[in-house]
């Protein structure tokens, strides 16, 4: 842990608390490697803040908003129209952040097209950093504390860059899990190098670079309390989509190829798409934004918030049932029982009778669609039976190394071990497509990662203890962060949940918005003591002999080039 003192910076960790490998020269080396790019990205982003402030277009337009806004704040929109239109951004009362971006961005995996997507996500990583740099420049001190246990050498150079820097900290997950996300990427480049068809894997590398981005950039908000901020956005582009399936609905339904409906249904079942091209994509997304509506709407107290969780609840609601989902069906109702059991087991009950209220005036069609789950008749379950015995003749072929990344390198393979003449786009199975593509040595890294990720999120949850509603205050998001993860892994079992990269994109960030909370809790409860002193330094000269000490150089390199910048490490003033 990283404490500052009057007379400087002093680090140390007890003997009994302090994980091994924070001691070891490679954590060091990655430490010290992570906080010299650190300096270089502040050094790199304060110069264009700077040439920003010093435009004519940045002065003119700052000098335009001083005008209007005394116009704008004592206007009747602003003072009864746009606290409650702000309310599709962010709740009530609250303020749109840098954080709110990313919510945004997760808001048009479920509107906009992939491409899209990636761009606006480079775009949030750049504004994140930029205003991570602008806080450092003010010399604005974040609240949380640093994870860190690396020494820092107490110089005068690095005393004073240090309080820029820690306010340009971006907040990891715990080693174990980076570790686990580093050799997983390792194994996707493999299986992209290594891929019957490369071209077509290359995409896909940059689909997974897209998502552990996305991982990273919710760790961060989540670690600093802001997660609320990048669910609310989401939420209300999911109502949105939830919405236009109504629409769908209503004006008879969406023109739908023969496979997604079974012969038992066909003429009397209308499946919805949404704002996507499948009604599967809109059920997925659907089973993920409910268990965080459900949450909020148990952790919100102000009436505003709750009347629009109420109104995105149902418009979600009504996505996934008119969806004819089933796998999307399964995996709510075992996110639904996760969430009651982590608010209020009593909640289980309730569950059930709804649920048995609900079926009771469903219409035939959709009791029969649920019931033909459990049946062998049913054309979709012997069509994924079939794909599922053609799947596992490949990984046993192609075991160790995979056939290579994404579900086109799948389509074009599996003819040659498919059990009945009938092509498909994937293997049905997020499990068995991931063994395919990349092999079991990089499917046990992915394993090792989600373990990881619940052990933590688990031992989170169980150390709040005390008031029902002070407990989930603390761990409310999280709690539907676990059951929304629990959920969408069990349809994983029957579907490639991941097929869509905009589904793939907002689970990823659910996983990280967990990553960071879970955390940022545990630190709360186990905070690593500063003592040992002596063995630090002693570590701190072993770096020095090993890497040439480049922190205090760059800490150095770093407070001349704000200097020259006119950026001062003592006073904070530009």
């Amino acid at each position: 842990m990283v404490s500052s003192t009057a007379q400087g910076v002093t680090t140390g960790v007890t003997r009994e608390g302090c994980p091994l490998y924070r001691s070891s020269h490679t954590y060091r080396l990655a430490w010290g490697f992570g906080r010299r790019l650190s300096l270089w990205a502040l050094s790199v982003f304060a110069w264009a803040d700077r040439c920003l402030e010093n435009s004519l277009l940045y002065r003119g337009t700052l000098s335009v908003a001083h005008r209007l806004e005394p116009i704008f704040s004592s206007s009747l929109f602003a003072k009864w129209v746009w606290p409650y239109a702000k309310m599709a951004l962010a709740p009530y009362g609250q303020k749109v952040t840098v954080e709110t971006a990313l919510g945004l961005v997760l808001a048009l995996c479920c509107v906009a097209p992939t491409e899209l997507v990636m761009l606006a996500s480079a775009g949030v990583l750049i504004l994140m950093l930029w205003d991570k740099c602008r806080a450092a420049r003010l010399q604005v001190r974040p609240s949380l504390q640093a994870p860190s246990s690396v020494p820092v050498r107490s110089s005068p150079s690095s005393r004073s860059a240090l309080p820029v820097l820690s306010s340009l900290k971006w907040v990891f997950p715990p080693f174990g899990m980076l570790v686990s996300v580093a050799t997983f990427l390792l194994f996707i480049v493999g299986a992209t190098v290594s891929s019957a068809v490369p071209s077509l894997s290359i995409f896909n590398l940059a689909l997974w670079l897209l998502y552990f981005l996305i991982f990273l950039m919710a760790v961060d908000a989540s670690s600093r309390e802001r997660a609320v901020q990048v669910i609310w956005p989401f939420l209300t582009g999911a109502a949105f989509s939830g919405l236009v399936g109504v629409y769908q609905m209503l004006a008879g339904g969406s023109v739908m190829p023969s496979h997604w409906v079974d012969q038992a249904f066909e003429g009397n079942l209308v499946r919805v798409v949404g704002t996507f091209t499948n009604p599967i994509f809109l059920g997925e997304m659907m089973a993920l934004a409910l268990p965080l509506t459900l949450a909020l709407f148990l952790l919100r107290q102000d009436w505003q918030d709750r009347l629009v969780l109420i109104g995105f609840a149902v418009l979600q609601a009504l996505g996934l049932l008119l969806s004819s989902t089933r796998g999307a069906w399964l995996g709510f109702a075992v996110s639904f029982c996760a969430l009651a059991v982590l608010y209020d087991w009593r909640m289980l009950p309730i569950g059930a009778a709804l649920g048995a209220s609900g079926l009771s005036v469903a219409p035939p069609v959709l009791i029969q669609r649920l019931v033909s789950s459990f049946s062998l008749a049913d054309t979709s379950n012997a069509y994924r039976i079939s794909i599922w015995r053609g799947s596992v003749a490949i990984i046993k072929e192609h075991l160790w190394r995979g056939i290579g990344l994404g579900a086109e390198v799948f389509r074009r393979v599996y003819p040659e071990y498919q059990i009945i003449q009938t092509p498909t786009p994937h293997a049905h199975s997020t499990l068995l497509e991931l063994l395919i593509e990349v092999g079991l040595p990089g499917f046990l890294a992915l394993v090792c990662f989600f373990w990881l990720w619940l052990r933590d999120a688990t031992d989170a949850v169980l150390s709040q203890q005390g008031n029902r509603n002070r407990r989930w205050a603390r761990i409310g998001v999280l709690a539907a962060c676990l059951a929304g993860v629990a959920g969408h892994m069990v349809h994983g079992l029957i579907d490639y949940t991941w097929y869509n990269p905009r589904v793939a994109s907002v689970f990823w960030a659910i996983v990280g918005i967990g990553a960071g909370m879970a955390s940022s809790i545990l630190r709360k409860v186990n905070p690593v003591q500063t003592t040992d002193v002596d063995a630090l330094r002693a570590g701190e000269d072993n770096l020095e002999n090993v890497v040439g000490n480049p922190l205090d150089a760059a800490a150095g390199t770093l407070e001349r080039t704000l200097e020259n910048q006119g950026i001062s490490g003592e006073s904070g003033s530009s």
